[in-house]
């Protein structure tokens, strides 16, 4: 099967060409510094966007009730209790939350970030600041809108290819296979890897994964993570994943929620509900160093663990704008080198044990599709 580039047919197909937001982020602000209220409301007045206030817990839960706000911005110490209470426990489809906190306490704030708010902002703060701070909120928002628009027309494509299986004598598993390879040639990940690079990893980790005996389920749900795995990298804006040189600290926190985002645009796909490991955990390391969890060892799903060496092995002999491809030997002895590093050192054992010819590696492989006519 040909696989197109995101530029093609089917991308304007399924309607992936997902446009800004229409509308403006509706604002919550929890602060009870009546002052400081009025200061974020006028800054934000700038940037085109409205505003509620509240001073006190009990007053925003009221604004919640009646009203969708897409970003919160909430102070720590309020009358009633701590803004903290929104942030613990929060659902996918809860506001942005900025954690609003005196200069004295900046390791509550840091505390916050670690349970799910996006920033926080220190008082007193200066206009510059605050507005920086809030633009890097905004495009987050753009971006989880963005995000959604994916993930509906990728239940759209799913919609259409189960109504072509109606159609058509194809076995289930065929079609599947087809939405898989019809994704990833749609996506094409905003030209940052090629479709070949997913039909090589994908095949790889399925190799991989039958020297431990998997099911035929299970090699199906692998095979599908490991071609979806940079999903995720659709809802990173361009001038940061097209970026030549190095990303900034700020740059490189976005684009280190791609697998957030890839999990969130595959989630309720439901075939796909067994293939989200490799989407969510690609990025951890076996020695706890990764993200976006910080998993260490066998906490991390097998079918991550298994991909994030046939990944590195893709990566390390494949050309690149700054290197050349390196032989498979060096490759395998780099890789052997972070067993128990970056990677499960019983399945690098069982990677080093499989024959070179048996890896697809990009300057010798013929490269099959998921799909094969």
């Amino acid at each position: 099967m040909r696989i197109e580039g995101r530029r093609g047919p089917l991308t304007r197909e399924i309607g992936l060409n997902v446009p800004e937001p229409s509308r403006k982020p509706a604002i919550l602000i929890l602060e009870d510094e009546v002052v400081v209220q009025k200061v974020i409301e006028t800054i934000l007045a700038t940037r085109g966007v409205e505003c509620d206030s509240a001073g006190s817990l009990s007053e925003a839960r009221e604004f919640m009730s009646a009203k969708h706000f897409d970003i919160a911005l909430v102070d720590v110490n309020l009358p009633d209790g701590s803004g903290l209470a929104f942030v613990e426990g929060a659902e996918p489809d809860d506001p942005l939350l900025i954690v609003i906190t005196g200069s004295d306490d900046i390791q509550t704030a840091v505390e916050a970030i670690r349970k799910g708010a996006v920033d926080f902002i220190t008082k007193p703060f200066s206009k510059n600041d605050f507005v920086k701070r809030i633009d890097k909120v905004l495009d987050e928002w753009r971006t989880r809108i963005k995000t959604k628009g994916y993930a509906r027309a990728l239940e759209t494509l799913v919609r259409l290819k189960s109504e072509e299986l109606r159609s058509s004598n194809r076995k289930v598993d065929d079609v599947y296979d087809m939405t898989i390879t019809a994704l990833g040639a749609a996506l094409n990940l905003k030209d940052h890897e090629t479709a070949d690079h997913c039909s090589r990893v994908s095949e790889n980790s399925a190799t991989l994964g039958k020297v431990f005996a998997l099911s035929d389920f299970e090699l199906r749900n692998l095979r599908w993570g490991a071609y979806l795995h940079d999903v995720g990298k659709i809802g990173v804006p361009e001038q940061i994943l097209l970026k030549t040189g190095d990303l900034l600290p700020e740059e490189w926190e976005v684009m280190k929620r791609h697998p957030l985002l890839g999990h969130a645009m595959i989630r309720n796909i439901e075939f796909l509900r067994f293939a989200t490991d490799v989407v969510l955990y690609h990025h951890e390391r076996y020695n706890g160093s990764g993200y976006p969890y910080g998993l260490k060892g066998e906490q991390i799903p097998f079918d991550a663990r298994v991909f994030a060496i046939l990944d590195t092995l893709d990566a390390m002999t494949s050309d690149r704008p700054y290197r050349g491809a390196l032989p498979f030997a060096a490759a395998k002895e780099e890789i052997q080198k972070e067993a128990g590093s970056m990677f499960d050192p019983d399945i690098v054992d069982a990677f080093a044990d499989v024959p070179e010819t048996a890896w697809l590696i990009q300057d010798r492989a013929t490269v099959q599709s998921l799909s094969k006519e």
